[in-house]
């Protein structure tokens, strides 16, 4: 009996006082930025891994001041800038699970957050804690404060040489912007820092604990005034060992839904591209977030930045309902549109939540065809140019835009710049010339100069050219280069590249096969690769147009034999005495061949054209005779 007694003793004191008894949740700390590229490669994955794990782990996402804008950084650099000098943080993305030293018994982890995988964070998730920590806050009735509360108990007796430290961070879980706000192309962002307490150093903790030893820490704080969404707000606490940075236990509290919350999550019936003044009727999808049963609300929408129209919607709306709402006919104009949509008033009070109220649509309406030739050398200081339009899908900032100081071959002061550096990989922008009118033309031509330096081999940045005569419903590509293809400057470089006066290069594209058609779309598209910035200037379109013969001056005009091998017979009959001459182009425009024969008299003459330096194709014979054009299309059959 006593033996049974002792041993039962025995278990009771290993399950009181072994090491560890308390499940672990892991916490992840990202250092990321909205103008980071890479930042936006990395995010969606790492983001799917910490979303398919709830139970296992929790995150917090700190937003830094380089390398470029973000707006949640302006916000929040008082507590992020510790953070990254705690972690000697030095560049973006970076991750941390459990803090920065890698515990012999866990799978803590520090780098590149892609690499953090399910099998890592299993094995750091199944090392014990020592602590539990239940973490919950409440809101006040007028939503504008809450208090947040953390109670600390000790599982296993535990001696740290420490610092130990307790911190409470408030973050935001789901921050959505209608237009990046950084140049990255990132709108949604997950589990962002928004503020910690009592500070960025937290609260100092005994660091020495004895079995069932409890602290709290308490906070009433105000709900800071930059607060996207107030339904978004959660905390997460955990403790840290300063001495190691290893952390010993995280806690989370989720968002308190709101009560008064609508929003609008989708725009449809908006042509991505017109061609015409043909008003359109756009609908908008309402959605209630809140809690509390929608019955009433506005919706407002406006074109750029026009007057804004409002419909007063009534009707019942349960949680998370949505509903269609029909808006006003819209008549597009050229160029391109935003059209924003947004909620406010909801059941007449304030909307909590105010960054899911509005999305936007984009829209091109190309109107004015012009005839060739159409040059283009980015001079203006109005962009984009008259009738060009910039299609930036993403609506972000590294996108096609006019850049000064550099131009083709040095001999202007002005081009145009696609920004591949900071454009995330992926990511589309069009740069839509004049619309063309080649009505009449037999072939037409582009040409321009570009200039594209590689950021290393693995960053094959892409442009082409592309054409539509179907008001962009279809496009055909006709000049499609990436990567070394592309590049006009062997080698590499990491810095933004800006080109000098020899490091430019000209490319003819022939757009014969839409020639004839008199409604002709041409862009520039550009796949990014996150790579370097690519540099377009000199566009110039232009086409051979067929005229009719005069029948005042000319009887006969032919050419025989056609198709043709080596030579070919041009045959002119004058009714009376005039100027003649002939050039001969291929399909790219380009100049092949020319005679002047001079003033010949009235009657018939003939003229052997050499085609033997040709090749195999179609070619085009202009014939001037007086002020009088006539275009002959010959081919050439080896």
């Amino acid at each position: 009996m006593k033996k049974i007694i002792t041993i039962l003793m025995l278990v009771v004191f290993a399950s009181v006082y072994s090491y560890g008894q308390s499940q672990r949740l892991v916490l992840a700390e990202e250092f990321t930025q909205a103008s980071c590229g890479p930042c936006a490669a990395a995010n969606p994955t790492f983001n799917a891994l910490l979303q398919a794990n709830p139970t296992k782990i929790t995150a917090i996402k700190y937003q830094t001041n380089w390398p470029g804008v973000d707006p949640m950084n302006t916000q929040t650099q008082t507590w992020v800038g510790p953070r990254v000098t705690y972690y000697n943080v030095s560049g973006v993305p970076y991750a941390i699970i459990d803090g920065d030293t890698v515990p012999t018994t866990g799978g803590s982890y520090t780098g590149y957050p892609n690499n953090f995988t399910q099998t890592k964070l299993d094995a750091e998730y199944a090392v014990p804690s020592p602590f539990t920590m239940v973490l919950t806050h409440t809101v006040n009735t007028t939503w504008d404060s809450m208090t947040v509360k953390c109670v600390i108990t000790c599982t296993q007796a535990i001696t740290v040489t420490g610092p130990l430290e307790g911190q409470i961070v408030m973050t935001e879980n789901h921050i959505h912007f209608a237009t990046a706000p950084g140049s990255n192309g990132e709108t949604d962002f997950y589990n962002v820092a928004r503020a910690m307490y009592p500070s960025a150093t937290g609260t100092p903790l005994a660091t020495t604990w004895t079995v069932g030893q409890k602290d709290s820490l308490i906070f009433k704080v105000k709900i800071p005034t930059y607060i996207y969404n107030k339904g978004q707000i959660a905390f997460v606490a955990f403790i840290q060992d300063n001495a190691t940075k290893y952390v010993k236990q995280a806690a989370y509290s989720a968002p308190i839904p709101c009560p008064l919350d609508a929003g609008i999550t989708a725009i449809s019936n908006v042509p991505a591209m017109s061609c015409t003044t043909t008003p359109f009727t756009p609908s908008a999808t309402l959605t209630n977030y809140g809690t509390a049963t929608l019955t009433g609300c506005n919706i407002n929408y406006k074109v750029d930045a026009g007057t804004v129209s409002t419909i007063n919607w009534t009707g019942t709306l349960a949680t998370n309902g949505t509903t269609m709402v029909t808006l006003g006919a819209i008549t597009p104009v050229n160029g391109q549109h935003t059209l924003s949509v947004y909620t406010s008033a909801p059941n007449g009070g304030t909307d909590l939540a105010p960054s899911n109220d509005a999305t936007t649509a984009s829209f091109l309406n190309s109107l004015t065809y012009t005839v060739t030739p159409l040059v283009q050398d980015f001079q203006s200081t109005t962009w984009p140019p008259s009738y060009y339009i910039v299609g930036n899908p993403d609506n972000d900032a590294a996108t096609w835009t006019r850049k000064t100081g550099t131009g083709g071959f040095g001999t202007s002061t002005a081009c145009t710049k696609m920004d591949f550096y900071n454009s995330a990989s992926g990511r589309l922008d069009d740069l839509y010339t004049d619309p063309i009118d080649l009505n009449g033309a037999i072939s037409a031509s582009l040409s321009f100069d570009v200039a594209y330096k590689q950021y290393s081999a693995s960053y094959s940045d892409r442009i082409q050219v592309q054409v539509s005569t179907n008001c962009g419903s279809t496009w055909s590509t006709k000049y499609d280069k990436q990567g070394a293809t592309l590049a006009t400057v062997t080698g590499y470089v990491t810095s933004a590249f800006t080109p000098t006066a020899t490091q430019w290069r000209t490319e003819t594209v022939d757009i014969s096969s839409v020639a004839g058609q008199a409604n002709v779309l041409l862009r520039f598209h550009a796949i990014s690769a996150y790579g370097n910035n690519a540099y377009v200037d000199n566009v110039n379109i232009t086409s051979v147009m067929a005229v009719n013969e005069n029948s005042d001056l000319i009887g006969d005009v032919s050419v025989y034999p056609n198709p043709l091998t080596d030579k070919t017979n041009i045959i002119i009959n004058l009714k009376e005495t005039s100027a003649v001459s002939y050039i001969v182009y291929n399909v790219l425009g380009e100049v092949v061949s020319s005679d002047k024969p001079g003033v010949l008299a009235t009657g018939s003459h003939e003229f052997v054209l050499n085609a033997s330096n040709l090749s195999t194709g179609m070619y085009y014979i202009n014939i001037m005779i007086g002020d009088k054009l006539v275009t002959k299309k010959i081919t050439v059959n080896r």
